[in-house]
């Protein structure tokens, strides 16, 4: 009598071992929801072979040597099928047992992808040498944009963040479905893209507007490979958080083009559609740590010089920021993760007269001043903490 014969790995099956918890499409563009679909847990697929000698009666799959399926032997090609919700890199063995006893296969490398990057291995940097590392007091907020659209003309892709110096990144510009006229001004297909990823999904719900860029485009200096499950300026920046775990990475929402949906926001109801969106948003892009608002501008004078109400926008936004807060906090109770939210306000008297800052920032966490409007365009936002607002207005 002799234990089962050793089972054998396939390893260069369809999915090469490479399994995820978000599905995404990477060959075509279409609504949002058709394009991303996030699960709980993984669906994995393992088959192994026994070409010879007896197959046993059961098979037993371990990760990392912790059991985390069994079931029955089907032949000499066995196909196991389980659920694994745990994102990561895993040593995969094969069991197959008997009365007789058990055989091992020998590991192989298995991926489950998270959108946490729990699967990715640290970024490796290329910043440009003159760029100097600081020594920053720990109480100071350092952030910068990273715009998706960043790595066409200009080439610059996450690797070439300047991370060390930073404690903040904000990911520039997660869009609004909904009245978005002000986006034509842009040119190009800016307005098509956002058309698409709107299809489907009603108004005043967030999504992706350049999913190549987000997700879709391979980077080889990350590794990224065609049966990579998530690509892009996304995954380089999940891989980007397991090099610098105390960076935080926020998406920034509107700005200068894409700030006509908030308007309608003076109306509870519309604001109630966008908050759950966010939340949906935020559990299904798990690197992200809270929410950044980039409203130009309450009341008005914005890209669309009809838009605005100087006398219901302030109470809107304000009323906007209590129930991010309180979304946050609920996903705070669900994650155990803390989650910041920030908005980039305009600091002319004329952008600050038309809200009572009084009564939002007690539920905000940063403020960004964008004080380059005093002077022209630039690149840097000088962080203003709650706490001071607080205790100033």
């Amino acid at each position: 009598m002799a234990a089962p014969a050793t089972p054998s790995i396939d390893v260069y099956g369809s999915n090469n071992l490479q399994f995820s918890k978000i599905q995404l499409a990477m060959e075509t563009t279409s609504g949002y929801d058709q394009m991303v679909q996030y699960k709980d847990a993984a669906d994995i697929g393992i088959q192994f072979n026994q070409w010879s000698g007896t197959t046993g009666d059961t098979y037993n799959i371990y990760f990392d040597g912790v059991k985390v399926a069994t079931g029955p032997i089907s032949g000499s090609q066995t196909l196991a099928n389980f659920t694994y919700a745990k994102g990561g890199r895993y040593q995969v063995e094969v069991e197959a047992c008997d009365a007789t006893g058990c055989s091992r296969s020998a590991p192989a490398e298995l991926v489950v992808a998270d959108t946490d990057g729990a699967h990715l291995a640290p970024l490796t940097m290329n910043v440009d040498p003159n760029n100097k590392t600081f020594n920053t007091d720990p109480n100071t907020v350092v952030g910068t944009y990273f715009v998706e659209w960043g790595i066409y003309g200009r080439d610059f892709t996450v690797d070439n963040i300047p991370v060390d110096n930073l404690t903040h990144i904000i990911y520039g510009f997660i869009p609004i479905c909904g009245p978005n006229e002000s986006v034509k001004s842009v040119g190009g297909n800016s307005f098509n893209a956002l058309q698409t990823a709107c299809q489907g999904m009603p108004d005043y719900e967030v999504v992706i507007h350049d999913p190549w860029a987000a997700y879709q485009k391979s980077f080889p200096q990350a590794g990224h490979e065609y049966s990579s499950p998530i690509k892009g300026n996304y995954a380089m920046l999940m891989a980007l958080k397991q090099r610098n775990p105390d960076l935080k990475i926020l998406p920034s929402i509107g700005g200068w083009t894409l700030s006509d949906p908030f308007y309608s926001f003076t109306d509870k109801a519309n604001r109630d559609v966008f908050v759950a969106s966010v939340k949906r948003f935020l559990q299904t892009w798990k690197f992200y740590d809270g929410v950044d608002i980039d409203w130009e501008y309450p009341g008005g004078q914005g890209a669309a010089p009809d838009l605005g109400d100087p006398l219901k926008d302030g109470d809107a936004y304000a009323a906007l920021m209590q129930e991010l807060r309180i979304m946050l906090d609920e996903l705070t109770v669900e994650t155990g993760r803390t989650y910041e939210l920030t908005s980039a306000v305009g600091v002319g008297y004329d952008k600050i007269e038309d809200v009572n800052y009084a009564d939002a920032v007690p539920h905000m966490d940063y403020i960004f001043a964008m004080t380059y409007d005093f002077y022209g365009a630039g690149t840097m936002y000088p962080v203003i903490k709650r706490r001071f607002i607080a205790e100033t207005s």
